[in-house]
């Protein structure tokens, strides 16, 4: 269901699904979209979660329908955010699922909140060195990523998610990415957001120090047919990782959350019942 909560003086909207916090009887998932995307990216994934799961997927402020204020955008404040937005939905303890640049952002929330955290997830992350080569210094040229957004229209959405992020060609999976990725960069205020995201947080304080001092058990997901993030991350991300559980998903791209819910969802509940 649709809820919003305000933190720090900022509206912001979220996907909640599963019992009351009084009622779950685990510590809730609290789900990071990554970068251009939205709540929407978690929704066929919550739909096939057990109902005793509770579960949150969050619009990020910027994304998404939440607000875009003009602010920093670079990960402390991100991580700040996090934190207080577990405070306001109530859930002080909880399992942080992370896609792409949003699993980058939950292996630094888990680095510097470890008790916060019960478990952690990643859904082929980002954040190691080199994992986009020659891309992450083209996102720190200002003038080149402000003309980029503010050229963005939906077909030229439609066409990059087409060709670098689904693998399935399904027309239904296509327009529900689009309109998802179109609700965080379209508007000035959305592609501002968007363009300074790209310069302070993209290539900019890698994960790869930080991996083997995770103390939580994690979950490292991969579409098999990622076409941004090779799949081949998986086992350098997985080697860093002291308690590590790596699944690839079969005929997913990079958001097998979406594409393949329902086998995510399978490894999601065993991974938690362990």
């Amino acid at each position: 269901m649709d809820a919003w909560v305000t933190v720090r003086g900022m509206r912001i909207h979220y996907l909640a699904t599963g019992p009351e916090p009084a009622e779950s009887s685990q510590p809730p998932l609290v789900m990071v979209h990554g970068w251009s995307g939205a709540a929407a990216d978690w929704a066929p994934l919550l739909k096939a979660l057990p109902p005793g799961i509770r579960a949150i997927a969050v619009d990020l402020p910027g994304s998404g329908s939440s607000d875009k204020p003009d602010a920093a955008y670079d990960l402390p404040w991100f991580l700040d955010f996090l934190s207080a937005f577990c405070r306001a939905v109530d859930a002080p303890l909880i399992t942080l699922v992370g896609h792409s640049l949003g699993g980058m952002m939950a292996v630094h929330f888990a680095a510097r909140f470890p008790a916060a955290l019960d478990k952690l997830i990643l859904v082929d992350p980002y954040g190691m060195k080199g994992e986009r080569g020659k891309w992450e210094r083209l996102a720190h040229l200002r003038p080149i990523v402000r003309a980029a957004f503010s050229l963005n229209q939906r077909a030229f959405i439609r066409r990059a998610i087409r060709l670098n992020v689904l693998h399935s060609g399904d027309e239904e999976l296509v327009q529900a990415a689009t309109d998802s990725t179109a609700s965080s960069i379209l508007g000035r205020e959305g592609a501002r957001a968007l363009a300074r995201v790209t310069h302070h947080v993209v290539g900019r304080l890698h994960v790869d120090g930080l991996l083997p001092t995770l103390p939580q058990a994690t979950l490292v997901l991969w579409g098999a047919n990622d076409r941004l993030l090779a799949p081949s991350w998986a086992a350098a991300f997985s080697a860093r990782i002291r308690r590590v559980t790596v699944q690839t998903i079969p005929e997913s791209g990079h958001m097998p959350m979406f594409e393949k819910p329902r086998e995510v969802a399978e490894l999601v509940v065993q991974f938690l019942a362990r």
